[in-house]
């Protein structure tokens, strides 16, 4: 039974550990699929997701943070970072210090008379006299080759968090140095975003068929409201007919994350912050304004600066749109991009039909397309601090919203 005392943001705040409205997802078998990572081994596993999908809850559900060596991809730049971070966790000392004694003894017998009170003695000690002579030298030894004989052969996992944040160049570093650990047993876990899920492939082709994947994917409708009823049970509240979770659900963008906001901010519009004594029925807010409150203001800061896109000494072409407005290449596209729903990946089609419906005039060429989605991209990972917003995949020639909160802002707040 839950506590009498329970309060609402203890229900349905995540921050980052498992809670009362964990859903473990169990007809996905994820959490069997890690469980069998752990037990076979001799491959890397790559856990992929969107943002904000559970991924790093999922792992620290299995293996908490005590049971693994949990690294963090954005504050690795380099290989010897890698290295030094694993040092640190592994508690090792990269200098040796070697000294040596030498000491030459002699034996020497003192004998004496002592008077005391009337009484008269003798006594004889024994000393030792002699040199020590030594030597003392300091080696270093380089962290990883100490990182590796500590690493080899180790239980406990190594798990990398937001691999996608390091640099594909140190990515590959790190992955040619460690394979031969993996191949010998070493459990290495790298969580990562869905595009970027095969990147330890992609920079290795030596480990193809030695990863393996799993992915958490989206989250559907059913395993969002799965939040919200469980979240509401423990504090006694009802939702007749699930109508308020279910319209909650849908403008989660398959995000759990968004999922507990939405419900944690309803329990506060509806005035409880605490667990009830008696079930209480929840009404539904004015939906327009409560979700245009809930968009973010730090999306609207990526908004602004995808929007702007990068400076130029010359004025861009406005161009006219259908609804009257007009906007400048990066505005038509984000606009453009908000009118698919927005969809969390596009291709270069999709954008440039939906361009097409939105614009009075003619359509930008393919190329100024693909070198606006670029600079986005840039500007994304450069600019703004934690996971890119957006993430454009040349390659691919694909656009992918990497976080579900900006696709939100992009529905509600932009307007």
């Amino acid at each position: 039974m839950s506590s009498p005392n329970l309060r609402v943001a203890h229900v349905f705040v995540a921050g980052g550990l498992p809670t009362i409205t964990y859903n473990p997802r169990s007809t996905r078998n994820l959490e069997e699929e890690l469980r069998d990572y752990l037990d076979e081994g001799f491959k890397i596993l790559s856990v992929s997701g969107p943002t904000k999908t559970g991924k790093t809850v999922l792992v620290r559900n299995v293996i908490p943070e005590s049971d693994a060596f949990w690294l963090s991809g954005g504050s690795i730049t380099s290989i010897n970072d890698f290295w030094e971070t694993l040092a640190d966790k592994l508690d090792l000392f990269t200098d040796v210090e070697h000294s040596t004694d030498v000491k030459d003894e002699e034996w020497r017998t003192r004998q004496g008379g002592f008077g005391l009170g009337g009484l008269k003695g003798m006594f004889e000690r024994k000393e030792i006299v002699g040199d020590t002579k030594g030597s003392k030298f300091t080696r270093s030894r380089h962290v990883s080759n100490q990182v590796r004989e500590a690493i080899n052969g180790l239980l406990e996992p190594i798990v990398i968090d937001d691999f996608h944040y390091i640099p594909q160049e140190v990515q590959l570093e790190i992955v040619r140095a460690i394979k031969d650990l993996v191949f010998n047993g070493l459990r290495v876990i790298v969580i990562a975003v869905p595009h970027r899920a095969y990147d330890v492939v992609r920079v290795e082709k030596e480990m193809t068929g030695r990863v393996q994947q799993v992915e958490v994917g989206f989250w559907s409708e059913e395993e969002l409201l799965g939040i919200a009823r469980q979240g509401f049970a423990a504090l006694d509240f009802k939702d007749k007919g699930f109508e308020l979770s279910d319209r909650l659900a849908r403008e989660s963008f398959a995000s759990p994350h968004l999922m507990q906001d939405f419900c944690l901010q309803l329990c506060k519009k509806n005035g409880f912050r605490d667990k009830q004594d008696y079930p209480v029925e929840l009404v539904a807010p004015e939906w327009n304004e409560f979700f245009s409150l809930r968009s973010s203001m730090t999306s609207k800061t990526a908004f602004d600066l995808l929007a702007r896109g990068p400076r130029q000494r010359t004025d861009r072409q406005a161009r006219k749109l259908k609804s009257g407005l007009e906007k400048d290449i990066y505005g038509v596209i984000l606009e453009a991009i908000s009118h698919t729903g927005p969809k969390v990946a596009l291709t270069y089609e999709e954008i440039r039909a939906a361009i097409r419906e939105i614009l009075a005039s003619d359509i930008p060429q393919r190329g100024q397309v693909i070198r606006v989605l670029e600079a986005m991209s840039k500007i994304a990972k450069k600019d703004l601090e934690g996971e890119p917003v957006v993430d454009f995949d040349k390659e691919l020639a694909t656009l992918y919203i990497s976080d579900p909160y900006f696709a939100f802002f992009l529905r509600w707040g932009s307007r």
